[in-house]
């Protein structure tokens, strides 16, 4: 009869331990690789390549002259760090609290000898080349539109600063 009950309480305890430790362990470990299947935020990784990152946008901004026919003569983008995985895919400037879309206006052009040598084309284009802007926005705030990894993210940039993301 002792042998028996021995048996029994051994039983009962192998049971709780079952119940209490390895059922829990199972679904613990079985659900250990979700946080490696979490898709990656794009949005925060663009973000992060402007201005430090992968992307680095001086807008060059001077009072414009009217003399010059040449692309110097107005506000530019000048890109330090190109990376052709990245668009520029529109440009937008604010002025009294209205943001006004300059986008068609802006003029992509590549450095040659010295030379500013206008691409053919307008926006969209890849960040490996820097933009002519329209002399009227030489004083105000600009606004850039990216995009990259199938996201877009606005960077904003002042005149004679970087740009960054908010």
């Amino acid at each position: 009869m002792r042998k028996a009950q021995s048996e029994y309480i051994g039983f009962i305890i192998a049971i709780i331990i079952i119940v209490l430790i390895v059922i829990p362990l199972f679904y613990i470990l079985s659900n250990y690789s979700v946080p490696s299947a979490k898709q990656l935020d794009y949005v925060q990784v663009l973000k992060n390549q402007i201005n430090g990152g992968g992307i680095l946008i001086f807008f060059n901004s001077t009072y414009p002259k009217s003399s010059s026919s040449s692309v110097w003569a107005n506000s530019t983008l000048i890109v330090l760090k190109g990376n052709a995985n990245y668009t520029l895919t529109g440009v937008y400037y604010m002025k009294g609290g209205v943001i006004y879309n300059i986008t068609s206006k802006v003029i992509p052009f590549i450095i040659a000898n010295g030379q500013a040598n206008p691409i053919n084309g307008n926006l969209p284009q890849p960040l490996i080349y820097n933009f002519s802007l329209p002399g009227y926005v030489w004083d105000y705030p600009v606004v850039l539109q990216i995009s990259g990894y199938n996201v877009t993210v606005f960077a904003q940039v002042y005149p004679n600063e970087t740009a960054f993301t908010s």
